[in-house]
């Protein structure tokens, strides 16, 4: 609900011509947006249907070629198996050396080496026998090195060309059985294939992003695309995520080993041959807004023209200029509001000269008024002769105290100006204070932090010592144990000075410090410095006040920065 609040406030503050323009967007784009996005989603889910088609095509081609490339070795496999040379040689028991040495070279490394030849991506064949003959390379080794592996039960048990993988090699067993001989011996035919050539016909795929993991009827590893060898999560389906990615899984079997082929696809590799058409909806969407947008300033300008001279008058108006004249010949809505303008600006004007003028004319006699009740030749001499004198008995104190009224008077008076340069109004407040501290025989402290770039600029005269004043009678001379502080500061803020008196008194009641700007005390107080500042420069200047009961008062006096205009 306040996120709602919140976008009605920012709509309703959008320009009228902004609004109008919006309003041709939205009615404009509602239907290209409708029918664009139903384009775009029927015709990318017909490019994805038909890119997974054809990956599936893919994968089931290379699982096709590994399968018949295992049908090939499984042949060799059996036709080296039903040998009956190599069943007759692993089946004899020998009595000479030259007997095996004969059946080694001439029949086992005979056979072998051709059906390498014939098979290049066979690396090695090897015949693991349980007869007599010595180990004899890769090519003859007895069964004993064999019984301990993983694969010999299995090979033992079953008359079939089984398939294992361990790390990167790929490798074929098969028992040899013999029908002719009353006591056969345990003979298995191994052979080691070429594991880059087998499956290079996955490389394709892997070339177009794609991930291909191959596993054994156990779930071990017998391919892995990736490097590292690390393999999803299962159990398998149609969409994974993985690693903070999404992929289409595809599934396949190599039929004559028993393996189980998955391919991995990032689904953002699928879906990117359908953004070039999301490209072409976007810019058909972009030059209808185009359109759309310049048929709405078009009409919205000739709309707001006369809205934009009423614009510019008020803002003249608001700038202080009332003598500008506002009237339309217009019979519509704009035209009522604009001539309603007009006869308040008249009214206004009319008011101000009678109400707003008269009151800066009665502040300022005021002003000279009450400069006007002090002579100052006669006061300036009268200082003078009491300084001559106290310096002539060595009384310094009465001597200082004599200057110090003559330079407060003098800033005070200011020679009937109404404009003093800060430096002035500091030394004012500063003969001021020192006076307050000679009465009150210095049981309380001033700290001054000046700014020396605002010394130079011009401000009302008479603003500071009122609230000096406030803060000496009714913050620190109640405080009544004499440690009394009084923090002046004066500086520059953006285009503002702001000058602040600070006192550790005793406070104002909440109740009393709304009060305190409002209602007219005694004397030139906080009220009239406040008019003062509020009527020359705008509500945005004049006194802040904040205090806190026992602990002290903070008054705030904010004026532009600059040559000052009254």
């Amino acid at each position: 609900m306040q996120l709602w609040r919140v976008f009605k406030q920012r709509i309703g503050d959008f320009r009228f011509q902004t609004k109008i323009k919006l309003s041709f967007l939205l009615v404009s784009m509602i239907p290209v947006i409708v029918l664009g996005s139903f384009c775009f989603s029927k015709t990318r889910s017909l490019l994805v249907q038909q890119a997974k088609a054809d990956l599936h095509a893919t994968l089931t081609q290379s699982v096709l070629a590994v399968n018949n490339q295992l049908d090939v070795y499984n042949k060799l496999m059996n036709f080296l198996s039903f040998n009956q040379e190599i069943i007759n040689a692993s089946n004899n028991t020998y009595t000479s050396e030259y007997e095996m040495y004969n059946q080694l070279t001439n029949v086992i490394d005979q056979n072998f080496y051709t059906a390498r030849y014939l098979n290049p991506g066979v690396e090695q064949i090897t015949l693991y026998t349980g007869t007599n003959l010595p180990q004899h390379g890769n090519t003859v080794i007895p069964m004993d090195e064999v019984r301990s592996t993983s694969w010999y039960p299995n090979v033992m048990k079953s008359v079939d060309v089984l398939w294992s993988a361990s790390e990167k090699n790929i490798y074929s067993v098969r028992r040899i059985l013999s029908t002719k001989h009353r006591n056969p011996k345990d003979n298995i035919l191994f052979a080691r294939v070429n594991y880059d050539k087998l499956f290079t016909t996955f490389e394709p795929l892997q070339s177009h992003g794609s991930e291909i993991f191959i596993f054994d009827s156990s779930g071990n590893t017998v391919y892995s695309s990736r490097a590292n060898r690390e393999n999803p999560d299962f159990p398998v389906t149609a969409k994974l995520h993985w690693h903070g990615e999404s992929y289409t899984v595809l599934s396949s079997t190599v039929q004559l080993a028993g393996w189980n082929v998955y391919l991995y696809k990032p689904t953002s590799l699928i879906t990117k041959s359908a953004w070039w058409i999301a490209l072409i909806v976007l810019l058909m969407i972009a030059a209808c807004i185009a359109a759309v947008v310049v048929a709405g300033t078009l009409f919205s300008r000739r709309i707001m023209l006369p809205i934009h001279r009423l614009h510019k008058s008020m803002k003249l108006v608001g700038e202080g200029n009332l003598d500008i004249k506002v009237s339309s010949e217009s019979k519509d809505e704009i035209g009522d509001l604009i001539r309603g303008f007009g006869n308040m600006v008249g009214k206004t004007k009319t008011l101000i000269d009678t109400v707003y003028v008269a009151e800066i004319a009665r502040k300022e006699y005021e002003m000279k008024a009450l400069q006007a009740q002090i002579n100052p030749h006669f006061l300036y001499n009268s200082l003078s002769i009491i300084n001559w004198r106290a310096l002539r008995i060595h009384a310094t104190d009465i001597s200082e105290m004599a200057q110090l009224l003559s330079t407060f008077y003098r800033t005070t008076l200011n020679k009937g100006e109404n404009l003093i340069l800060v430096s002035d109004e500091i030394l004012n407040v500063q003969s001021y204070i020192n006076i307050q501290l000679i009465m009150h025989s210095n049981n309380f402290k001033v700290d001054y932090q000046i700014d020396d770039s605002i010394l130079s600029c011009l401000m009302p005269n008479l603003m500071l010592q009122p609230l000096v004043e406030n803060a000496i009678i009714h913050g620190i001379e109640n405080r009544g144990d004499g440690d009394g502080i009084i923090h002046l500061s004066a500086k520059k803020e953006e285009q503002s000075i702001v000058l602040q008196i600070t006192d550790n008194g005793v406070g104002v009641e909440q109740e009393q410090l709304v009060l305190l700007l409002k209602s007219q005390s005694k004397g030139y107080g906080l009220k009239n410095v406040n008019d003062r500042a509020v009527l020359m420069y705008g509500e945005q200047y004049g006194l802040t006040i904040h205090s806190i009961v026992g602990e002290g008062t903070q008054i705030t006096l904010k004026i532009p920065y600059g040559e000052l205009k009254v």
